[in-house]
């Protein structure tokens, strides 16, 4: 009779919600773009997530008070974890629920009083215990204001780059997801009709052909003196303007030389610049007076992403601090 009596008891309160759910269109998991409360009376389910991933999961609504008394009473089910309720402009905690998962349905509520209207943030933060969804009603009253219906407002999202495509992926429980190889690009088959270059000729310029020495003059004697070279079939006469020619270096061999100087040249050290980054350094300063600082030259990205800042640093070293811990962030 008590199993019949509890379980017709938990069909009553999933129906219940599951009538109340298309009131909220989606459930904000991000603090700067949370969903606006247009009801009194609104409700969520937080899924289960895989076996041994300890994470939590975190919704985020906004509505807003007028001068008074706000009465929030909770209906939960299945759900472990912390209902809290923030000022809006400087994340001034007002108000915490703290629940735990039993075998039934828990109830509970808050009184916040305002001194002035103000608009605040509703933050959903647990988790289920076991495989079965959360479920969550909760009604507002008093000097409750809900906010007029709206176009939501979607997070930006960033496009992965191509380091991140690259990079080795896991899933929620930390399981080395296999890399999927990716195609290799189609490559075009281009037909190009080779000519050959003519090659420089290095060998020695051919000896003049051998012939019988022109009449001598008097005029030419006296101004050009020529070697001659007997042989016993020929005789060979070779002039300063030959001589030279011979001596006169190769065009091969002057570019080898050229190439030689210019390897030369850039294969001097180069001083090293000093890093501009090294002088400016990143200060994340906490609520509870600790503050870290780090130089930008080990900063490889720092970011906010759903009310978390993360701070990586050279060497995979990865820092993250909840938005709601952290007093000011400032590059100096």
């Amino acid at each position: 009779m008590r199993v019949l009596r509890a379980a017709l008891s938990n069909f009553a309160l999933v129906a219940t919600l599951g009538f109340i759910l298309p009131a909220v269109s989606a459930q904000s998991t991000d603090q700067n773009y949370p969903t606006p409360i247009t009801s009194t009376e609104i409700s969520g389910t937080i899924k289960a997530r895989d076996i041994g991933d300890t994470r939590l999961t975190s919704y985020f609504y906004a509505f807003e008070g007028s001068q008074g008394d706000i009465f929030i009473n909770v209906v939960a089910k299945n759900f472990s974890g912390d209902i809290d309720v923030y000022n809006a402009e400087g994340l001034r905690p007002l108000a915490k629920i703290v629940i735990y998962a039993d075998a039934g349905t828990t109830e509970t509520g808050r009184l916040i009083y305002l001194r002035k209207a103000e608009r605040l943030i509703l933050r959903i933060e647990g988790r289920t215990p076991n495989d079965d969804p959360a479920h969550l009603r909760i009604k507002f009253g008093g000097s409750f204001i809900a906010l007029a219906p709206q176009k939501a407002v979607e997070a930006p999202t960033i496009a992965p780059t191509s380091a991140e495509e690259t990079a080795v992926k896991v899933n929620s429980v930390g399981t080395i997801i296999p890399a999927v190889p990716k195609p290799p690009p189609a490559r075009e088959i281009v037909s190009e009709q080779v000519t050959p270059k003519p090659t420089e000729d290095t060998r020695s310029e051919p000896s003049p052909p051998v012939s019988d020495p022109p009449p001598a003059d008097k005029s030419a004697t006296d101004t050009v003196p020529e070697t001659v070279f007997e042989n016993k079939s020929a005789k060979v006469v070779v002039t300063p303007e030959k001589k030279a020619a011979a001596k006169r270096p190769s065009r091969r061999a002057a570019s080898r030389v050229a190439t030689s100087a210019a390897k030369t040249e850039t294969s001097a050290p180069e001083e090293k610049k000093p890093d501009p980054l090294a002088s400016i350094r990143l200060i994340v300063q906490l609520k509870d007076g600790e503050s870290i600082e780090r130089p930008m030259n080990e900063v490889v990205k720092f970011s906010v992403d759903k009310g978390v800042l993360t701070v990586i640093l050279k060497g995979g070293k990865i820092t993250r601090y909840s938005i709601l811990d952290v007093a000011r962030v400032t590059i100096e």
